[in-house]
């Protein structure tokens, strides 16, 4: 649920990259999660975007173009998110193919 009037200046958006049961991304997740790697690894993903916020539910963000560039970015925009945001290299977040993947959708499709 979203406390805004849907006036804002900010866009609530994302971009979605499929990760399939048989995907390899799981395969180190497997051995102990059986069929419950990929929220095994939905939740290794989120640890780590806690610990690039520092805490405290604090969001990690990054400029696009700094994530294609796999740089931290120097400064972000003021955001809605009321418990802050940190600059963060998120694209260390996600395995190479996962990376790989939003860049390509970045670059060619839009």
């Amino acid at each position: 649920m979203s406390f805004s009037n849907r006036d804002s200046v900010w866009a609530n958006a994302a971009l979605v990259v499929t990760v399939s049961p048989d995907d390899p991304i799981l395969d180190k997740y497997r051995p102990t999660h059986g069929s419950l790697a990929g929220l095994e690894f939905q939740k290794d993903m989120e640890s780590r975007a806690y610990k690039l916020g520092g805490g405290g539910m604090v969001a990690p963000v990054q400029r696009l173009t700094d994530y294609l560039d796999r740089r931290v970015s120097e400064s972000v925009p003021s955001s809605s998110y009321r418990l802050g945001v940190k600059s963060a290299a998120l694209h260390d977040i996600y395995p190479q193919p996962l990376y790989k993947a939003l860049a390509d959708a970045a670059v060619h499709h839009f």
